[in-house]
């Protein structure tokens, strides 16, 4: 560094008669003054600082010895003061920069930990998660399986009860058609004795009539007893034919009750056929969806890939860290 003063001094001379009277124009002595002691004040602080600039930056000797010729001695004690204080100020702030350099670097592997602990703790839940899930799911299956199996078990124990009541209702049908048979034959067979009872009472009369006019005109004996066991005769076929009578119609109301019978049963066996009916409807549709719902959990079980979690710093270095810090 060189610093260059330069006074200048304008003196004009103007001759004012025989004295010779010198003007000088250009400064007072006053500010002269004031310069030469403002020099000379540069000039000892420029001494102070020589021996800093010929120790630490390698300062020439030839300047070294023109601090010397001008006679400028500088404050050394207060040079290497202020000097060592500058020197500790910027050792404190290299290790706090270096404090903050090894902060950072902890932070960066914690960072880097915490990173890679949430990526493995995501991962983890996921998988725990997705156990719990698929779990879940085939146990869910397993039940609506036993479900479905229980479901076509009584579907098919129904179907079995249906089947039975339908074999139960052909052979009432049957049964009815011969009942009706039946009526119809009894019937035919008690209207028959009734016109044979009838002949047959209508011929006794006609021997009694004709045992009257016999006795009456007092003919043979022997041909009235004849006529008289013709009566007994026909009295007994009567008596017998009434018996097989009252007989066929104690079988005829028999089967009318065993019809009315029939008819009630068919009646109740037509009403549990419609109740297995809607039984195994409502089964078939409780089938078909529990069916879909094991479709649908089994579709959803599948694996879920889990995403990484990423941080990003703001990149400020330890510099301008340090610059908040002091700030």
């Amino acid at each position: 560094m060189t610093t260059t003063l330069v006074l200048t001094q304008h003196i004009l001379r103007e001759d004012q008669g025989t004295e010779g009277n010198r003007l000088l124009y250009g400064s007072s002595a006053s500010e002269i003054t004031e310069e030469i002691e403002y020099i000379k004040q540069i000039r000892s602080t420029l001494a102070k600082v020589r021996p800093l600039l010929c120790k630490n930056h390698g300062v020439a000797n030839g300047m070294q010895a023109h601090f010397q010729e001008s006679g400028l001695e500088p404050d050394e004690e207060s040079l290497a003061s202020s000097f060592s204080k500058t020197v500790e100020k910027v050792e404190e702030i290299e290790q706090e920069l270096s404090r903050v350099n090894k902060e950072n670097e902890w932070l960066q592997i914690k960072l880097d930990a915490s990173r890679a602990a949430g990526i493995e703790c995501v991962r983890n839940s996921s998988r725990v998660l997705q156990e719990e899930y698929n779990q879940r799911c085939e146990g869910l299956k397993k039940r609506h399986d036993g479900v479905i199996h229980t479901m076509k078990a009584r579907k098919f124990e129904q179907e079995e009860k249906l089947k039975q009541s339908t074999d139960n209702l052909s052979r009432m049908n049957v049964a009815l058609k011969e009942k009706y048979i039946q009526i119809e034959e009894l019937e035919k067979r008690v209207q028959r004795m009734e016109e044979e009872k009838k002949t047959l009472t209508e011929k006794k009369r006609l021997l009694k009539g004709k045992l009257q006019q016999m006795m009456s005109k007092a003919e043979d004996t022997n041909s009235c007893v004849k006529v008289q066991t013709e009566i007994s005769t026909l009295q007994e076929q009567i008596s017998h034919l009434d018996h097989v009578i009252h007989s066929q119609h104690q079988n005829l109301h028999a089967v009318i009750h065993q019809i009315e019978d029939l008819n009630n049963e068919l009646r109740l066996q037509n009403e549990r056929i419609e109740s297995l009916k809607e039984k195994i409807g409502m089964l078939q549709a409780k089938n078909e969806e529990l069916k879909y719902q094991v479709q649908f959990w089994s579709s959803q079980s599948k694996s879920v890939a889990s995403k990484a979690v990423s941080v990003k710093l703001d990149g400020a270095g330890p510099y301008s860290m340090v610059t908040r810090l002091r700030k």
